[in-house]
C-alpha cells in the first residue's frame, strides 16, 4: 500500500473530487481516508489514500452508525408496523416509568425525549450492550419534559431504537439490519463486525494532543450525555469487543463505499435491489422535526426523524438531505435533489476542520454540472 498516493477512480465529470482529495493528502502527509459517491445508484467516486488504507478497509464510524438504526426504524414505519405518533410504551411497556408514558416514537426519534443519559453517568460497559442500556433508560426520569425542546441523544438513541425493533420483531437491531438491509445489498457497513472480516479492520489513530474537554461541566446536560472521555472512546472503538458488539449509537464499522451504498439504497434501486424506503418515507424522515438551540450541544442543531439535517453551515446541501456524521471526521448522507449518496471515512481522528465538507461541496458541484443520463 502506497501511503502517499491517491488511488481509485472517478467517473467523467467528477475529476475535481480527485483533485481536492489529492490536495488534502498533499497538505498532510499523515492523511488517511476514503471517499465514495453514488449518483442515481451508480458509483461515480471511489478514492482512498494513506497508511494502512485500501479500497475495502473497514473503520470505526462512531455516530455514523445511527443512520443504519434510523433506516431500520423507517422500514418498520413504512410497513405500518411502527406508529410514529404512538407512545413508545405501547411497544415497550417498561418505558412508561418516571412520567414517560405519553412520549411518542416521533419525539424519541426527534431527540426530544430528554433521555440523553442516566443518573450517575455511563460506565464503559454500558456502551457495549444496547439492551442493558435500554433497560436503564426505561427507568430514567427525562432531563426535560418530552416534546418541549431537543438535545442530541448521542449515546442513547441507538439503544432505544434497537429496543423498539426488538419489541416489534423479536430480532435485535443487528439481526434485522443484517437480514433485511445489509446482506441483500452487500453494504459494507456492519453493526457488529464478524470475526472473519477482522483482517479488513483499520484502527483509528488519535492525535498526540487529544485530551479531555475541560469545558464540559459534570452534571450539565452535555456532561450527562458524554461522561466517557474522548481518549477512552477511541480506545473502545478500536477494541475487538466493541466492534463485535456493534451498539447502534456508535459501534458500527464501515468503508466509505458502505456508507455511500447505504444512503444510495435509500434514494432508489441499486443494481437489482429495490430501494430500502420509498421517496415518500425518505421525505418524511428528512423533514425538520427539531431545530434551534440544542440543550446538549449548546448550539443550534437540526434533526429530522433521527437523521441530522443540513444547516446554514452547509448551504451546498439541499433541504431534503439526510444523513449523519461521526466523531473523528466520518460522514454519510443522501441528497435527493441531485440523487447523490456520499460516504467518507478518516483514520486520523480530528476535532476541527471540515475535510468531509470540502469533498461534499465539490461532489455537489460536479453533480449539478454533470448530465444525469
Amino acid at each position: 500500500m502506497r501511503a502517499g498516493v491517491v488511488r481509485g477512480m472517478v467517473a467523467p465529470g467528477y475529476e475535481a473530487v480527485a483533485r481536492v482529495f489529492a490536495e488534502l493528502l498533499a497538505s498532510n502527509s499523515d492523511y488517511a481516508a476514503q471517499v465514495a459517491v453514488h449518483r442515481h445508484g451508480i458509483r461515480v467516486v471511489d478514492l482512498w489514500c494513506g497508511a494502512g488504507m485500501d479500497s475495502d478497509s473497514l473503520l470505526p464510524i462512531a455516530s455514523c452508525t445511527k443512520g443504519s438504526a434510523y433506516v431500520c426504524a423507517a422500514v418498520l414505519a413504512q410497513a405500518g408496523e411502527l406508529g410514529l405518533d404512538r407512545a413508545v410504551a405501547a411497544y415497550w411497556p417498561a418505558f412508561a416509568a418516571e412520567g414517560k408514558g405519553d412520549t411518542t416514537v416521533r419525539q424519541l426519534l426527534a431527540h426530544q425525549a430528554g433521555l440523553v443519559g442516566v443518573d450517575g453517568g455511563f460506565q464503559l460497559d454500558d456502551l457495549y450492550d444496547d439492551r442493558v442500556l435500554a433497560a436503564r433508560l426505561a427507568m430514567q426520569r427525562p432531563y426535560w419534559r418530552p416534546g418541549i425542546a431537543h438535545g442530541y441523544h448521542g449515546f442513547t438513541i441507538g439503544a432505544m431504537v434497537g429496543e423498539l425493533v426488538y419489541r416489534m420483531t423479536g430480532q435485535t437491531l443487528h439481526a434485522f439490519y443484517e437480514t433485511r438491509i445489509r446482506r441483500p445489498r452487500g453494504i459494507d457497513l456492519f453493526v457488529g463486525l464478524p470475526e472473519e472480516l477482522d483482517h479488513r479492520f483499520v484502527p483509528l489513530i488519535a492525535p498526540p494532543e487529544l485530551g479531555s474537554d475541560d469545558r464540559v461541566t459534570a452534571g450539565s446536560l452535555r456532561g450527562v450525555a458524554s461522561t466517557v472521555p474522548i481518549a477512552d472512546r477511541i480506545q473502545v472503538h478500536n477494541s475487538r469487543e466493541f466492534r463485535a458488539a456493534g451498539p447502534a449509537s456508535s459501534g458500527g464499522t464501515a468503508s466509505a463505499r458502505g456508507l455511500a451504498l447505504l444512503y444510495a439504497s435509500c434514494l432508489g434501486s441499486v443494481g437489482v435491489q429495490p430501494p430500502v424506503i420509498t421517496n415518500k418515507t425518505a421525505a418524511e424522515w428528512a423533514q425538520i422535526h427539531s431545530t434551534g438551540h440544542d440543550l446538549v450541544m449548546g448550539r443550534p442543531s437540526r434533526f429530522g426523524l433521527g437523521f441530522q439535517l443540513p444547516d446554514e453551515e452547509r448551504p451546498y446541501l439541499s433541504a431534503r438531505t439526510f444523513g449523519h456524521d461521526g466523531g473523528g471526521g466520518c460522514w454519510g448522507f443522501a441528497d435527493p435533489r441531485t440523487g447523490t449518496a456520499f460516504g467518507y471515512t478518516r483514520r486520523n481522528v480530528v476535532s476541527d476542520g471540515d475535510e468531509a465538507g470540502s469533498l461534499a461541496r465539490v461532489v455537489q458541484e460536479c453533480a449539478l454540472n454533470t448530465s444525469e443520463e
